[in-house]
């Protein structure tokens, strides 16, 4: 019997990570694609649609198949709903999408169709979250936390969706909440507030995506960061989540999850 292949639907085919999603796709035997969709023209599209509809409208109703959603955070509500309804899991991995505005629709989804949202979807990244939460709780209130994250110079949201992810999994590991963030430092200041974790975001370049954490103590520093050379990893990690869902029952499901952390 022949290895069963996962057959994906690229919203936002015509952006950076969805041009690289179908071709890595295009190139692995164990994946096919059903369509591909975006605003853009020159992009694989549902036929009848109008040019200036939103991505939503475009998407064909493929039970089987799995969407996976590059695409702008403003119809990423949309995407959601439209999975649910008609039964096709989803990986999400559009940045800016705020979890919190998010949380009931992907909740609610989650009965009816197998759905991940990750701020990154790159293996090593995420074995970095779990390594910072471990640091984290470790260490408690005494170390100082600062994460310092860079992008290029094109990237419209900050600080990045990974650099949250980070802060999300610190934060979980060591009862605290986005609240205790404090996003850069400017003036008068005055001394940094115990427990706060200190997030900095750098535009510059071609820069794919740096994420640096620094726990520092009385005497001491510990540094833990990733690199990302090349977008691939990010393209990568969301095909073995499309992979991962298309076996699972409905459900919310994380990058822990299908990498077995």
């Amino acid at each position: 019997m022949p290895p069963m292949t996962t057959a994906i639907i690229m919203h936002g085919a015509a952006g950076r990570m969805g041009q690289r999603i179908l071709s890595l796709a295009a190139d692995n035997n164990d994946f096919s694609i059903s369509a591909g969709v975006d605003l853009k023209p020159g992009t694989l599209r549902a036929l009848g649609v109008p040019s200036d509809a939103p991505l939503v409208q475009a998407l064909p109703a493929k039970a089987g198949s799995v969407v996976i959603d590059f695409s702008h955070a403003t119809v990423t509500p949309g995407v959601i709903a439209h999975c649910a309804e008609h039964g096709m899991p989803l990986v999400i991995g559009t940045t800016g999408v705020s979890p919190d505005e998010q949380a009931a629709l992907i909740e609610q989804a989650a009965s009816a169709i197998p759905i991940i949202w990750a701020p990154n979807m790159a293996i090593g990244v995420n074995v970095v979250f779990e390594i910072a939460a471990r640091i984290a709780k470790t260490l408690g209130l005494d170390y100082d936390i600062e994460i310092v994250e860079a992008h290029h110079h094109h990237k419209v949201d900050a600080p990045s969706g990974t650099a949250y992810g980070m802060s999300d999994a610190i934060c979980e590991a060591t009862g605290r909440t986005r609240s205790d963030l404090v996003h850069g430092r400017e003036g008068h200041t005055g001394a940094r507030t115990r427990g706060e974790i200190g997030m900095h975001a750098l535009r510059m370049g071609d820069v794919v995506g740096d994420h640096t954490a620094y726990f520092v103590g009385g005497g001491e520093r510990i540094t833990l960061g990733h690199m990302a050379h090349t977008r691939d990893i990010f393209a990568n990690g969301a095909l073995r989540a499309a992979a991962y869902l298309a076996t699972q029952q409905p459900g919310r499901y994380t990058m822990k999850d299908v990498l077995g952390l």
